[in-house]
């Protein structure tokens, strides 16, 4: 088929550590890994070096509360009274510990003595996508005003003409195209429970994943992989090419 216009990139986001929050670019470099310093850090139960998982265990739900940033050093954390702390700060864990109530530090996701299981980082199609029109859709079937797009943790939201709907799934297996990147459509998003969990501004929802699991099987959102490198940049235009 013809390329199709999509419509154009509204937010790129980055989240250098795990399960925190992240921040919001103007731009951004695409490597094969997905967005430059994305995912690239977690935080770990000092004890069992385990990756938080906020999504099944409550003890972890405060890492919501925590932002997240990029570096020329490495990530640095921000805690809600709005100090920053860099990963090499040798107050960082004492201050996560204090933050969580046990015993927290923060690693690199990369071989070394502190690695983190890989179990814990998505890592076949490192690049999170979601549409506007399905942010609208999802609305409308559950019944709310809107949905905040923060809910799900993208890397990518796109601003999409046409009818509301869960437009990403007519994505599947198919190129996506802006600015020098061009994205492949690899699966859609299994929704867990962080989606309804509460965090700064954003109260708790259970419906909102009750009703990902009644209209679109669980699913909201695509992964992408890169099949080529480049630039991307807010408002860059998005089209949809067939196959791969």
């Amino acid at each position: 088929m013809a390329a199709q216009l999509l419509g154009t990139i509204e937010e790129i986001w980055r989240y250098p550590v795990s399960s925190l929050g992240g921040e919001a670019l103007t731009s951004a470099a695409i490597g094969e890994k997905g967005v430059a310093g994305d995912r690239l850090w977690a935080i770990v139960d000092a004890a069992t070096g385990k990756a938080a998982q906020p999504e099944k265990e409550a003890r972890w739900q405060p890492a919501l509360f925590l932002l997240s940033r990029w570096s020329k050093d490495g990530p640095e954390i921000g805690f809600p009274d709005g100090v920053w702390r860099r990963s090499n700060d040798a107050e960082l864990d004492a201050r996560l510990s204090d933050h969580f109530g046990f015993a927290v530090a923060v690693r690199p996701y990369q071989a070394g003595e502190s690695v983190v299981s890989a179990e814990h980082r998505y890592t076949p199609s490192p690049l999170h996508l979601i549409a506007t029109g399905s942010l609208a859709h999802l609305a409308a079937v559950s019944g709310r005003n809107g949905v905040d797009r923060r809910r799900f943790r993208a890397n990518l939201l796109v601003r999409t003409t046409g009818e509301p709907a869960f437009q990403e799934k007519g994505w599947m297996g198919h190129q996506l195209q802006m600015g020098d990147v061009v994205l492949h459509g690899e699966e859609e998003t299994k929704r867990c429970g962080l989606t309804l969990i509460s965090q700064p501004d954003i109260d708790e929802d259970p419906e909102i994943l009750r009703s990902i699991l009644r209209h679109n099987k669980r699913n909201f959102g695509i992964y992408c992989s890169v099949s080529k490198t480049g630039r991307i940049a807010v408002g860059d235009t998005v089209y949809l090419r067939a196959g791969a």
